[in-house]
């Protein structure tokens, strides 16, 4: 089972808020299993399988320490330093 870090890695958080997939996910959905492709993006507000994701990869990113940081794709979640 992958962790919330491992998870969180394989995205990347743009400047307006929208996470975009970075690497292919296998996730357990309601119904079987669900791929999230590469390059597949959510948006603050918007229901995937019935949760706002990028609120939830937002909330992950605080919970573990990473910070908005530029970079030339967008804004990627870096971890602060203890």
């Amino acid at each position: 089972m992958m962790t919330e870090l491992e998870f969180l890695s394989r995205f990347r958080r743009q400047p307006d808020g929208v996470w975009a997939c970075t690497k292919p996910i296998n996730i357990k959905g309601p119904n079987g299993p669900v791929v999230i492709s590469q390059g597949a993006s959510f948006s603050p507000g918007a229901s995937f399988m019935g949760l706002d994701l990028a609120n939830e990869l937002d909330q992950m990113a605080a919970k573990h320490g990473f910070r908005s940081q530029a970079s030339a794709g967008g804004v990627m979640a870096t971890r602060t330093s203890a």
